[in-house]
């Protein structure tokens, strides 16, 4: 853990120092979540949901992104009930252009990936679901992003995945379960 975070930190410096350009990215999105965990009531599994947030992207052609966004997270049991998390994640892409936007009807494309550390800050679970306690929801969850961006003029969209890391549900007693997720933002890109 200790080694990612000395990892996020120098991306982040090295992205300061080479800062050619920095744009604000306020975002909206929507996310597929993908979650499978067998309780004994019933399966658990992921429900589609948004997200908003920001992001700064600091760079040129490399580039590194750090952000905030909101996260609330629905997981169901069928015929039972729901458990509910929102998460503050902070996510620290690094990336790479491919081409660049130029003039207001060019576009760009973009890679990108990197860690995220989703804090969870709120939950909420269904009055008849008994197995799963809020002891059982992590207040810390690790993930991966890994995706593709368009840039339009000064709109942007990014498709991504989400890869869990570490457990989002570990109980005591059982194998836990990740939250992965398929995401689609867009949003403004405000240069300075």
């Amino acid at each position: 853990m200790k080694k990612l975070i000395l990892a996020t930190t120098v991306l982040v410096l090295l992205g300061l120092n080479a800062a050619a350009q920095i744009s604000l990215r306020p975002q909206a999105g929507i996310k597929f979540n993908n979650l499978s965990y067998e309780s004994v009531e019933g399966e658990v599994t992921g429900a589609a949901g948004i997200s908003i947030g920001a992001d700064l992207q600091i760079g040129g052609t490399f580039y590194v992104q750090p952000g905030l966004n909101l996260n609330p997270v629905k997981l169901e049991i069928e015929n039972v009930g729901d458990v509910k998390i929102t998460s503050l994640n902070v996510p620290v892409m690094a990336g790479f252009k491919l081409f660049e936007p130029e003039g207001a009807r060019a576009f760009g494309i973009r890679l990108f990936a990197g860690p995220n550390f989703g804090f969870k800050i709120n939950d909420k679970i269904s009055d008849a679901i008994n197995d799963i306690t809020t002891d059982d929801l992590k207040n810390f969850d690790l993930s991966a992003i890994g995706g593709v961006g368009l840039d339009i003029s000064i709109l942007f969209v990014d498709l991504a995945y989400k890869y869990g890391i570490t457990e989002t549900i570990s109980p005591k007693i059982g194998d836990g379960a990740n939250l992965n997720s398929f995401m689609l933002n867009a949003g403004v890109r405000i240069g300075f």
